[in-house]
């Protein structure tokens, strides 16, 4: 386990989603790349779409081709990308096996170095506290925020809707545990509220205060 107190876990993080022609990096490519940084100022966003001459996926994203036009391409968004994100350790996102698999995979497509990051999966995060099984961004963020999300696909809304369901898990406890699921790949380990559990020695108190999101 590495353990964090939550202020550091979170302003070290950027939470990322993305929207894609498919489901193969391979062969498969991204049409829009949201990432947002929280800072105690408020979020800094990057949100991009990317040029494709077709979407064999229209259906679940709803982006059209013909308005992508004049965007720039996958390899001028992913090296903006990565630039954006070198000052932070932690790539958060939903399902970040796949935002894992597919920024690295398209990234060495393109010859592109890209940061050695860590990546906190909210999906996994989500299905060890409820011990429910994976479930969908909209059933998570229904249960832990109280808010009933849209099944459009739209990476912006998505990323936002991660962030505030990483600030949920990150600040339920202190400090944060990190537990390893994978290589690279960490779910936030919270032990749940009706189970007994020793106290842990920290320099943080309680205190009623309101998240940063």
């Amino acid at each position: 386990m590495r353990i964090f107190n939550p202020e550091e876990l979170f302003y070290k993080s950027v939470v990322v989603d993305l929207e894609t022609t498919g489901l193969f990096a391979g062969k498969d490519q991204i049409l829009q790349l949201c990432a947002i940084k929280p800072t105690p100022r408020g979020p800094v966003v990057f949100n991009r779409y990317v040029y494709a001459k077709e979407n064999p996926a229209y259906w679940v994203n709803r982006i059209d081709p013909e308005n992508l036009k004049n965007c720039p391409t996958e390899r001028e968004v992913l090296q903006e990308f990565w630039a954006f994100v070198q000052d932070r350790d932690f790539i958060v996102s939903y399902n970040a096996a796949f935002e894992m698999h597919f920024l690295e995979e398209r990234s060495e497509l393109h010859q592109l170095p890209h940061g050695n990051h860590a990546y906190i999966c909210l999906m996994e995060t989500f299905s060890d506290f409820f011990s429910t099984g994976w479930k969908k961004l909209p059933v998570a963020v229904r249960r832990c925020l109280g808010i009933r999300a849209s099944k459009c696909h739209d990476a912006k809304v998505d990323a936002y809707l991660a962030l505030r369901l990483f600030s949920f898990f990150c600040f339920l406890d202190r400090p944060v545990q990190l537990e390893p699921i994978f290589p690279k790949l960490f779910r936030i380990k919270v032990v749940r509220l009706k189970e007994k559990r020793e106290p842990v020695l920290s320099e943080w108190e309680w205190e009623d205060e309101e998240l940063p999101f």
